[in-house]
């Protein structure tokens, strides 16, 4: 009776809500398993209730079913399941077959510890020197057990839309457009690939010359011009730990020794891992890879990932000894990167005003990337010539030497790549857009030969209040020697135009070497810190910096300059200018005025000895940014040749940045000196970000900047000589709050003392830093699952006062940033 009742609830359950209906029981005894687990992946679906059953939806095709004192077992989805399962014998006591505890096992995560505690005596860079090559096959596919599928499914579409009359299917002219592109490239992609990408590479290294990175030869579907952004791509673990060993992750896995085996003849520690996401959801028996360990030199042998979404990719990278050193020897990625649908019929069971509906046919498109490496030479000496110029730098691109490096022919699918894309990429004008995306990478929007300066648009300070402006540059297109650019700006407070002129003269092709002549009309804010050599990321995050500003000075520059990269970590600016200055605020320096003319060369120098380079025709890209960073500028004013001003600035920048089991650590010293006869603007002031009146409800608010104190008023300190230091801590977890995004915790503390040796002689009101400011706080990154930052800071020491409202300051960032 018990049974029959079972079968009717089943019966009826389909009949009502649609769902798959389970019934779990022991396969010896026939009695109803309950709390048996069903998971579609690593997703909870839900667990039986005490007649072992259970109605769930899902996508998935199978199911894996678990149950304590119970073997697993995976199944087929069906609408009515029954399942039996076979009881555990007492002696599978493998990792496998246990629910497993909600913590890492000791053993895996000291066998960890002592892999990355000898992780620099098992990379080559402990060698002398060492060189070898590698070859690269990086392409675009549906998934290679469906291509013939595929294939079969296009023709027919392609048969059945050709006999479709077309005359009343009206469309507007951009859907008209992105469909015929569409159709084009699923033309293209019938016979072929829908990417394919070669490349042969050469990697030199030496203790006393550094790296050296050659591109031998490469090809890219579609394009003619190498896509030298690309080039720099590392879809690989060569010279890099999986996130997974990271010491800073070790909180998101959980981690299990699973076994210990022979591989290679080498004793080897087998260690599972699995993410952690909802802890109460997750199979306990699913991994999310594995974690191959020699057992004599504690070495990473072997990695493997699996994505925990099933079929969504993997990752498997193999090293092997080389003189006791660990070389890549080779990799195998797949990832999915999109899945394509169709129709394929209307759907028959509608509902009275509900819209058409049809039926779908799905593809999955992957990437795959095969990398090769071999020709391994060790200890070999290297000569300085081999290691001169940039990190990176191509040799060819027209795939003429690719046959002599590839590893295995290509098939015909991958043969008719080139040519079948090449042509849709053209027809398309592909280039161009992919060349838009580049130069954004730059902080450039670009249109044909017209490259826009993003940091011109907009912008706001307390003294002109709004700012709308642009600022353009002739790129390579137009011309590759010679670059004229300007901008132009009006601001709504002060209601005056500012302007800019110039011209780049490229010296060279191979490396930076510009000369430069420019003139400029516009407005500064006094005593800012040199930022001559940042990069465009660091000046983006200055953009506000004199959002609560009003202490400006108006100067008409004449200027030339030469830029010049001594090496791929020196770079040189030498500047030599002629300019009147005035201030825009109530100001007399001595008995000499509010006006100067003055006269001045500087010297600018940055130095980043772990910086990647590579030459392109737009410029020097810095593919990889490294630390730690130096920037000195020498400042010397002449009372010759008109001018009126005799001084000596110097400033320096140090930035240093680097990851333990704390976290993300970002240091900053940085400090100036400034003596002779120099108005206020050629000294310095400590830059705050606050507004002097704090009894408005903005006044607290700014955006963090690279130097700036958030709670310090500004345009209130000065100094002619000067240290700080700013110290910030990303702490080692994250969280979710709301959405899918994880946030983070960075805190931070700023400190900066100064003097100001004739203070009398600069006749405004300001003060003079002559005790340590401080100031600590910290940043709510990714604030509630969105892409802002949320943060606070508060003031200490000798400059805080009683009112709160004084001390503290709030800062709101977009976290890209």
């Amino acid at each position: 009776m018990a049974k029959f009742s079972s079968l009717l609830f089943l019966f009826f359950t389909v009949l009502i809500f649609g769902q798959t209906q389970l019934k779990v029981f022991g396969k010896t005894n026939n009695k109803p398993i309950q709390n048996a687990a069903v998971y579609c992946d690593d997703n909870l679906l839900g667990k039986t209730n005490h007649e072992g059953l259970l109605s769930f939806k899902t996508k998935c095709k199978k199911v894996e079913i678990l149950a304590s004192n119970f073997e697993d077992a995976t199944v087929d989805v069906k609408k009515t399941m029954e399942i039996s399962l076979q009881p555990l014998s007492e002696k599978m006591d493998n990792i496998d077959r246990v629910v497993i505890n909600d913590k890492s096992d000791p053993r895996a995560l000291k066998i960890l510890d002592e892999v990355n505690k000898r992780a620099k005596d098992n990379t080559p860079k402990s060698l002398d020197s060492y060189s070898f090559k590698s070859y690269s096959k990086s392409s675009i596919d549906v998934d290679r057990d469906s291509v013939e599928t595929f294939k079969n499914f296009l023709a027919i579409r392609k048969d059945s839309l050709s006999k479709v009359d077309h005359k009343n299917f009206k469309q507007k002219e951009g859907q008209k457009k992105d469909s015929l592109i569409n159709e084009d490239f699923l033309n293209a992609s019938q016979e072929s690939q829908m990417f394919l990408w070669e490349k042969a590479t050469e990697y030199k290294y030496s203790k006393k010359f550094g790296e050296k990175t050659n591109i031998i030869d490469n090809r890219m579907s579609g394009f003619k011009n190498p896509i030298y952004e690309a080039l720099a791509i590392n879809i690989s673990n060569l010279d890099r730990t999986p996130r997974q060993l990271r010491p800073e992750n070790r909180e998101l896995f959980n981690f299990y020794l699973s076994d210990t085996l022979q591989l290679d003849g080498r004793k080897t520690y087998v260690i599972k891992f699995k993410e952690i996401t909802d802890k109460k959801k997750q199979n306990p028996r699913k991994f999310n890879g594995k974690i191959y360990v020699d057992a004599e030199s504690f070495a990473l042998k072997k990695f493997e990932s699996v994505n925990k979404k099933q079929n969504e990719g993997n990752i498997v990278s193999v090293w092997k000894p080389i003189n006791n050193k660990w070389f890549l020897d080779y990799e195998d990625i797949k990832l999915k990167m999109s899945s394509q649908s169709f129709n394929t019929s209307k759907k028959d069971s509608l509902k009275e005003g509900e819209k058409v509906k049809y039926n779908k046919k799905r593809f999955g498109s992957y990437l795959y990337v095969k990398n090769r490496f071999f020709d391994f030479e060790i200890n070999e000496a290297q000569k300085a010539s081999d290691f001169k110029g940039y990190s990176l730098e191509m040799k060819s691109s027209d795939g003429s030497l690719l046959q002599k490096y590839r590893t295995d022919s290509l098939t015909t699918r991958e043969s008719a790549t080139y040519a079948k894309i090449d042509s849709f990429v053209q027809k398309h004008d592909f280039e161009k857009k992919l060349g838009f995306l580049t130069q954004l990478m730059r902080g450039n929007l670009r249109y044909k030969m017209i490259d826009f300066d993003l940091t011109k648009f907009l912008s706001y300070d307390k003294y002109q209040g709004l700012r709308l402006g642009a600022g353009l540059k002739l790129n390579e297109k137009f011309n590759k020697t010679f670059s004229p650019d300007g901008y132009v700006g009006y601001g709504f407070k002060d209601h005056h135009w500012k302007y800019g002129l110039g011209l780049d003269v490229k010296l060279s092709h191979k490396r930076t070497s510009v000369f430069r002549i420019d003139y400029v009309d516009d407005v500064f804010a006094a005593g800012r810190f040199s930022n001559n050599m940042w990069d465009m990321m660091m000046k983006v995050s200055d953009i506000n910096l004199d959002l609560h500003n009003e202490t400006f000075y108006k100067s008409q520059k004449w200027g030339a300059s030469f830029l010049y990269d001594i090496s791929n970590s020196l770079s040189m600016k030498i500047a030599v200018n002629k300019e009147k200055q005035q201030a825009l605020f109530d100001y007399q320096y001595k008995n000499l005025g509010n006006s100067f003319d003055n006269v001045s060369t500087t010297l600018s120098l940055k130095y980043a000895p772990n910086d990647k380079n590579i030459m392109t025709p737009s410029g020097k890209y810095t593919y990889e940014k490294s630390y730690p960073q130096f920037f000195v500028n020498y400042e010397k004013g002449f009372d010759a040749l008109g001018g009126d001003l005799d001084y000596h600035r110097l400033d320096a920048l140090i930035i240093h940045q680097f990851r333990s089991k704390l976290g993300y650590t970002n240091i900053k010293l940085f400090g100036g000196i400034s003596s002779g006869t120099a108005p206020i603007w050629k000294n310095f002031e400590i830059a705050g970000q606050k507004d002097q009146n704090s009894d408005k409800w903005y006044s607290n608010i700014n955006t963090p900047s690279n130097l700036g104190f958030t709670t310090m008023p500004s345009g209130t300190f000065f100094a002619d000589k000067f240290v700080a230091f700013k110290i910030s801590q990303y702490l080692p977890f994250r969280f979710k709050t709301l959405g899918t995004k994880y946030s983070n915790i960075e805190i931070e503390y700023q400190s900066a003392i100064g003097n100001f040796k004739n203070r009398g002689d600069h006749q405004f009101d300001f003060q003079v830093l002559d005790h340590y400011y401080q100031e600590v706080g910290f940043i709510w990154n990714r604030f509630l699952g969105t892409s802002f930052g949320v943060g606070l800071s508060y003031r200490l020491g000798h400059y805080q006062t009683s009112q709160f409202k004084d001390n503290f300051g709030i800062k709101i960032k977009l976290s890209i940033l």
